[in-house]
């Protein structure tokens, strides 16, 4: 799913490696986000909010992954959120830091739109559903 790493991320990184510059601040918590309109590497999609998606939690909620394997890491835990009332379609999703002010990391289309979505429905995504692929730095 989150599949594209943030440009402005990736340079960073590659900068430190590269140009002996100095690392970036890696993250010690993350949040999984959803989108009403994808983003691209460069810029950020449209978060959902709790007008368009009732019962949604602005900023995501908390997302986990387990060690890279082949460059792949995969979600460890099972984000959700229980809808307060109909939601709009969901398109894609963002992985964003908890810093004083959030950094994207990656983002991603939804393998399929999430819709449907009524009063009471819960929207979760299940472990090893949301996965980051280094192959498309």
């Amino acid at each position: 799913m989150a599949s594209m790493t943030d440009r402005t991320r990736a340079a960073a990184i590659m900068n430190a490696i590269l140009n002996g510059g100095s690392a970036p601040t890696f993250p010690t918590a993350l949040r999984l986000r959803l989108m009403t309109a994808q983003g691209s590497n460069t810029s950020n999609g449209t978060e959902a909010t709790s007008g368009n998606c009732p019962g949604y939690t602005a900023g995501g909620v908390a997302i986990t992954f387990g060690a890279s394997s082949a460059g792949v890491s995969t979600s460890s835990n099972t984000p959700s959120w229980t809808a307060t009332g109909s939601w709009t379609t969901i398109t894609s999703v963002e992985i964003w830091d908890t810093a004083g002010t959030p950094l994207r990391w990656f983002q991603g289309a939804l393998t399929a739109n999430i819709t449907g979505v009524a009063n009471g429905d819960t929207v979760q995504f299940a472990s090893g559903a949301v996965t980051c692929d280094a192959s498309v730095w």
